[in-house]
């Protein structure tokens, strides 16, 4: 219950000072996306593996890559897990909708065509931040016990989530602010779906 409290409690302000900032169009958050983007895009001619890797990241693939992990537990015996999986997932990418509509950033002008719709948050951070961040925080304290395999898988996946960020800002689709942001809805989203389980789950128990 501790480390959800966590996620809480770090995702929460955050997501929140952004979104805050970005509505009122403070000054600080124009120079926190002209730098990123400058470090960004120091190394030129990657577009093409860029498109390739925020492909794996769209919205869409990252519901194949809820269900292929959910049916997996599913026979595995691990239906809580499953369950709880899928409705992290689903609620939170409409939470997600529901901010982008409040929002409604604009995308940066070189964004493609394809890239439609507002830019606060990104929706394939956010989908990505929140399988990346459950598989984290509930999936892998419960199949895996050794700390040192942990560590290494969570590193893994936290640096994929970093280029997938990059990614998006690379080819414009978002502001850096937006993917800050998504991944600090994800943390907070993926705390506030566990702390509600384990609390439905002590009702339940008694």
């Amino acid at each position: 219950m501790k480390r959800y409290s966590k996620a809480i409690y770090w995702g929460l302000p955050i997501s929140l000072i952004l979104a805050i900032s970005i509505i009122l169009h403070l000054g600080w958050i124009n120079a926190f996306d002209n730098f990123f983007e400058g470090l960004v895009h120091i190394v030129p001619n990657l577009k093409g593996l860029m498109l390739k890797i925020t492909f794996l990241a769209d919205t869409k693939v990252d519901l194949i890559w809820m269900v292929l992990i959910a049916v997996i537990l599913w026979f595995r015996k691990q239906r809580p897990l499953a369950t709880n999986l899928v409705l992290t997932m689903i609620t939170g990418d409409a939470v997600g909708w529901i901010i982008k509509h409040l929002i409604q950033r604009a995308r940066p002008v070189q964004h493609l065509a394809v890239d439609d719709g507002f830019s606060f948050p990104s929706g394939h951070t956010l989908g990505m931040g929140m399988i990346v961040i459950w598989i984290i925080m509930v999936l892998l304290p419960v199949v895996l016990k050794d700390r040192t395999k942990r560590f290494w898988i969570d590193f893994l996946l936290i640096v994929w989530l970093v280029i997938v960020m990059i990614s998006r800002v690379y080819v414009y689709a978002h502001y850096p602010s937006d993917v800050c942001g998504s991944v600090a809805i994800a943390l907070t989203w993926v705390g506030v779906m566990q702390f509600v389980f384990e609390k439905l789950k002590q009702i339940v128990d008694r």
